[in-house]
């Protein structure tokens, strides 16, 4: 009886150890695993770090970026404006702008909206810029007083209302704000919301061959591409303007141009008088 006790506490202490042991065995294994793990993914984060260090530190992926935001941040947009319209050529015109996804401004006189007024729900469906160029373009009419002026004005919009439903606040008044918008007139314009545009560019489509006034209006696009500045360009429409204008559009397509409309989101663009103003003679 003595001995079989001492014999079992005997037993049962040696199992006590090797349990202890067991244990032990295991949480030195849990440690090394696990500090190995850490470990690894100590190095994992610091690998990671450099490759992006390196990545912002790369040259090519710094050309890459600039190049990107470049295209989103400076886009290249011209703004094509047709004047005098609308004409027997403007469905042309009006095709060659969708063939080149493009949008214009037409800045339309009031006899040739009632006389075309098909071709003026067109380019409002179309979803092109509309704007006023008076009535008569007559020098010695239109500039006669702030009256006169006011007058003309408020004629065509009422005509490309009741043609189209639309109104418009951009003018461009005869042969440009200078030297005969005196600043009376200017005021009297702006007391009613008009907003007056001219142009930075002249075609010269008026004067000019066709290749000729492509030529010179590419040159100074590229001009104005240079300094920065928006291109808002003067055209007619015109048979002749009509049937280069797309020799114009594939230049400009073709070295990244976006062709967009006048809106009022656009800042407005006209002639500064300076002391070049001045009343015309009648």
């Amino acid at each position: 009886m003595t001995s079989r006790r001492v014999g079992g506490r005997s037993h049962t202490k040696r199992n006590a150890v090797i349990s202890l042991a067991a244990l032990l065995a295991i949480v030195f294994l849990l440690y090394y695993f696990v500090g190995n793990s850490a470990s690894s993914s100590k190095e994992g984060i610091h690998e990671t770090t450099v490759v992006k260090k390196e990545i912002q530190n790369n040259p090519e992926n710094e050309t890459n970026k600039s190049s990107t935001d470049s295209k989103t941040s400076k886009e290249k947009i011209v703004y094509l404006t047709f004047d005098d319209g609308p004409s027997t050529d403007t469905n042309e015109i009006l095709a060659a702008l969708r063939n080149h996804h493009s949008k214009a401004t037409f800045f339309m006189l009031e006899p040739h909206m009632k006389e075309r007024s098909e071709a003026v729900k067109r380019i409002v469906r179309k979803g092109h810029g509309i704007g006023l160029h008076g009535v008569t373009h007559d020098l010695g009419q239109f500039y006669r007083s702030k009256q006169t002026v006011l007058q003309e004005m408020n004629k065509a919009q009422k005509t490309l209302e009741n043609i189209t439903g639309s109104h418009s606040n951009l003018v461009r008044v005869p042969y440009g704000s200078v030297p005969y918008l005196i600043q009376p007139f200017r005021k009297a314009l702006k007391s009613h919301g008009y907003k007056i545009w001219d142009w930075n560019i002249d075609s010269g489509d008026w004067d000019l061959s066709g290749d000729e006034f492509v030529a010179n209006t590419i040159k100074q696009i590229q001009k104005k591409e240079k300094e920065g500045v928006r291109s808002i360009v003067l055209l007619h429409d015109s048979p002749y303007t009509a049937k280069y204008l797309p020799e114009l559009l594939d230049w400009l397509t073709n070295h990244g141009f976006q062709m967009k409309k006048i809106d009022t989101s656009v800042p407005v663009m006209h002639f500064k008088c300076y002391d070049r103003c001045h009343r015309i003679k009648t």
